[in-house]
């Protein structure tokens, strides 16, 4: 293909983008990352922004090292998001270790990685674009690569296994058609689920850590409910996404289905169609109108019903370990674990990379080395365990040592994060979320959710409207 004009691709991408909203859904962003109420300048000046002044100091007084600038959305107040400022000790730690080799400036955006996102929109049509940002989720490559802007980071993967292994999913994720890696991260959303052991054993249920195939979690919920205690809460939108996602991995047809993603030409496939049919018959049945809600962000019911001991799963990430400190349901009852399949003892679960980390490529060889080395750091076995034992994430890296990472923590909802990520990690299938994988596709089909629920809707008309809309926004 022919190298188009830098202005013809830009229009090209960045209208792409616009038709489809210039935005992201929840569920392709880290809890935190997105904007959040604005404050005055003075009043959120973070320590790390503070920290930057010196560095670009010495860096005029110093000519010969070279500078490169990171921006990054974690401005909070440690007393609002502790998790920010751990991440801010993790940047200042770096440069402080590469000080005499090159200033390494921190600046913290206020407007978060959404901000980022837009600013780098902005800066990209005026040739311009961050030193290296972490955009948080948000996908700034299409429009980024288009333009020549961003740095492949395949090569350097390529040639240092360490790096590679650190990457995680987010090699295989964000390789793009024509063989290149623009951006990897050091947090991935790791999906399984939640369980309250309690509720299993007061049914008789066999509890989910001994399910061999989706049978077995029929089973399980039939009991639950013939004991009285509701399975599960849901809504029109994120936990009913987990569970179509999670029995799209049931089998091999249904997971080549599902690797169609956003290229698929038509729902009406039978991986897809028998799991509408599981959703709507195996799920939004066994559940009575007040464990539904409407989705969207605010409708948090689903957890804090499972967290009060009402329901007996929850759908819902890793990150919900800290759900279970002081709960009414008992944090001693609250158990991760991941999907079952239809292959007998083989389990699944979502592991979603996304955007993060995106370099320059008009850096100088050693801007560009600094760089590099920077995100290397970040995937290290040693960050990504302090990302998981600090309860801030899920990393993506396969090097983590989650023995020793068990023994190293204490407090409770550390363990079971700890163990949470273990799981995921181990899954012998590991797919992208349901947005991250069909695009603007979730959000029909989670529309369709409601109406399978009420029985407005059947699966053949679903599946019908869903390939309208494939046919009208080809």
């Amino acid at each position: 293909m022919k190298r188009k004009s830098l202005t013809w691709l830009l229009c090209t991408a960045m209208t792409a983008l616009l038709l489809a909203g210039c935005g992201n859904s929840a569920e392709t962003m880290d809890s935190g990352q997105t904007a959040q109420e604005s404050k005055t300048a003075e009043e959120n000046k973070g320590e790390d922004s503070k920290q930057a002044e010196p560095a670009a100091d010495a860096n005029a007084a110093d000519g010969e090292l070279p500078t490169i600038t990171f921006v990054h959305g974690y401005y909070h107040d440690e007393s609002e998001w502790a998790a920010a400022a751990e991440m801010r000790s993790i940047y200042q730690e770096f440069a402080d270790a590469h000080k005499d080799e090159f200033h390494f400036v921190i600046q913290a955006d206020e407007t978060g990685a959404e901000g980022i996102y837009n600013t780098a929109l902005n800066d990209i049509s005026a040739g311009e674009f961050y030193d290296i940002a972490d955009f948080g989720g948000w996908d700034i490559t299409p429009v980024a690569s288009a333009a020549g802007m961003i740095l492949d980071l395949k090569p350097y993967l390529d040639e240092d296994r360490g790096f590679k292994d650190g990457a995680g999913v987010c090699y295989e994720q964000n390789l793009t058609e024509d063989g290149k890696i623009y951006s990897v991260r050091e947090q991935i959303e790791g999906v399984g689920f939640w369980y309250n052991e309690a509720l299993f054993k007061e049914a008789g249920a066999d509890t989910p850590d001994a399910w061999k195939t989706w049978d077995d979690f029929n089973g399980a919920v039939d009991k639950l409910t013939a004991a009285g205690i509701m399975p599960f809460g849901l809504n029109a939108g994120w936990p009913t996404n987990i569970l179509t996602a999670a029995y799209l991995q049931r089998s091999g047809d249904s997971r080549n289905f599902y690797a169609e993603g956003k290229m698929t030409e038509s729902f009406n496939q039978p991986a897809f169609v028998d799991t509408l049919s599981f959703i709507q018959k195996n799920a939004l049945q066994k559940i009575d109108s007040a464990n539904f809600g409407p989705g969207g962000d605010d409708d948090e019911a689903y957890r804090s019903d499972f967290f009060a001991g009402k329901t007996a799963m929850l759908f819902n990430g890793v990150w919900d370990a800290g759900g279970s400190v002081d709960c009414e349901a008992g944090a001693e009852n609250i158990k991760p674990a991941v999907f079952p399949t239809d292959e007998a003892g083989k389990k699944a679960a979502l592991l979603s990379g996304g955007c993060g980390y995106v370099v320059s490529s008009q850096l100088d060889e050693a801007q560009t080395a600094a760089a590099v080395e920077f995100i290397k750091y970040m995937t290290s076995p040693e960050v990504a365990a302090r990302i998981i034992e600090k309860g801030i994430g899920m990393a993506p890296s396969t090097a983590v040592d989650y023995d020793a990472l068990a023994d190293s923590v204490e407090a409770p909802e550390a363990k079971l994060l700890v163990e949470a990520c273990r799981l995921c990690q181990n899954a012998d299938y590991q797919a992208l979320g349901l947005g991250n994988n069909f695009g603007d596709a979730e959000g029909e089909i989670q529309a369709k959710y409601a109406g399978l629920k009420d029985g407005s809707k059947t699966v053949e008309s679903a599946v019908e409207e869903l390939d309208a809309f494939l046919e009208a926004a080809e």
